[in-house]
């Protein structure tokens, strides 16, 4: 057993505050979780000292990725033309195995929670950070919009017009002009879709299921052996359960987060906070089963997210306890 007066381990207290992230944002959390990792960041000041670093861990390595990533896509076209192209899959195991020498190789994975960026997200050749909103304007005028924590790749043919996009990982909305001769190619989550011209579409791929809505045109669905197209209002959605086609309930809803709102019709309160966590930093927890199951009805601008522990507080009742590297429960 160790002494009283022995300072702990700090690499144990690592490895206690992932486990800690892991259990508080598997969505299994109860209040007695919440009330016990008060406590164990209250121990001493090195606890939370822990605890903060966890979180933030990526960022001391994110400039050196982003460098070394840009610096591999800078040499992309040299390896092209050798007589043998390192592959994709080869330069993100040699960034993996440079960022391993000064971070723990949790970092290197996909983290819980999103707690961090995962290695595929670093290395992606467009990204978006936690809150960030970015557009992208292809040289044959497609547009590519991405929303927050979003990530994607671009393959280009041999005329060098981009042929397909894959994204990763978030959520993105593509506008093809009229005028464009060929469909776009777009990967997410094991599906393949092909938008015709003077399409505008918008894909989620943030977990498990996909969500796709057309707004304008047709686009194409090809996954699990099937084939579905979806046409103006409507909306595809598959992932290990199949696919589905269906009429798009709400697009001004889906189309909000362009404008910088966030708009949410007879939600759980739970399922609101995972969609708040993506814009802001730090962590909102809901602790109380019977608090997360709440039905809510908001529109709330990115600019109020900040603070909005507070609005949540206030109009629900819920209790907010404040805790080290920006982790909120509410309960």
């Amino acid at each position: 057993m160790m002494a009283a007066n022995t300072p702990p381990d700090k690499r144990a207290l690592e490895d206690q505050a992932r486990d800690w992230l892991v259990r508080l944002s598997s969505g299994r959390a109860t209040s007695v979780d919440a009330q016990d990792f008060k406590r164990w960041c209250g121990q001493s000041p090195l606890h939370a000292q822990v605890m903060a670093e966890t979180t933030r861990l990526w960022d001391a390595t994110r400039p050196a990725a982003q460098a070394l990533a840009q610096r591999m896509r800078a040499d992309e076209p040299a390896r092209r033309t050798a007589p043998a192209a390192w592959p994709r899959a080869g330069r993100r195991r040699f960034l993996g195995a440079a960022l391993a020498a000064g971070a723990t190789a949790f970092v290197l994975v996909r983290p819980p929670a999103r707690l961090w960026p995962a290695l595929s997200d670093m290395t992606a050749d467009y990204r978006t950070g936690t809150g960030e909103q970015r557009q992208v304007v292809l040289a044959d005028a497609v547009v590519v919009e991405m929303n927050t924590q979003t990530s994607l790749n671009l393959r280009r043919g041999a005329d060098g017009e981009p042929v397909a996009l894959e994204l990763l990982d978030g959520e993105v909305q593509v506008r093809l002009p009229a005028t464009r001769s060929t469909p776009l190619n777009v990967s997410a989550s094991g599906g393949q879709l092909m938008a015709e011209a003077g399409s505008r579409f918008n894909v989620r791929a943030t977990g498990a299921e996909v969500c796709v809505t057309c707004m304008a045109g047709a686009v194409t669905l090809r996954h699990g052996g099937r084939t579905l197209v979806a046409r103006e209002a409507q909306q595809l959605n598959y992932g290990r359960h199949g696919a589905e086609l269906a009429r798009a309930r709400d697009i001004a809803a889906v189309d909000a987060w362009r404008e910088r709102v966030l708009v949410f019709n007879d939600m759980p309160l739970a399922e609101m906070v995972d969609e708040i966590n993506r814009y802001r930093p730090g962590r909102l927890i809901v602790t109380n089963a019977e608090l997360g199951r709440r039905r809510v009805q908001a529109r709330l601008r990115l600019e109020q997210l900040a603070r909005v522990e507070t609005l949540i507080g206030a109009s629900y009742g819920a209790r907010v306890t404040m805790l080290p590297a920006g982790i909120v429960l509410l309960g």
